[in-house]
């Protein structure tokens, strides 16, 4: 898949249909048979590594993506892609991650 990479929200065949964040970076994901993914929840539980996410990204208002059940999934799971998160929203995503291996 080209232009695969961090940032975007894609539509993923996984346990059901559902959107995911890629978190692979940019330059190695089209290499790679599997890249690492958030999936996005409308599961709510305001904790620090969950990300509020929306219409602007191209999912449901109310979602979020879920840091803390990361999964590498094969490309082939991916179907479409649904819109990007910002560059000023990954900043969240960073510390997030740092949250997720308690940095």
């Amino acid at each position: 898949m080209n232009g695969l990479g961090h940032g975007q929200v894609w539509w993923a065949d996984l346990d059901k249909i559902r959107p995911v964040v890629i978190l692979t970076r940019a330059r190695i994901a089209p290499h790679l048979h599997r890249v690492l993914v958030a999936p996005v929840t409308s599961t709510v539980r305001g904790i620090s590594t969950e990300i509020p996410l929306g219409v602007s990204e191209g999912v449901q208002a109310g979602s979020v993506a879920n840091l803390d059940n990361l999964q590498l999934v094969p490309v082939t799971t991916l179907l479409s892609e649904a819109g990007r998160v910002s560059p000023l929203r990954w900043g969240e995503f960073c510390s997030a991650m740092a949250a997720v291996m308690a940095c």
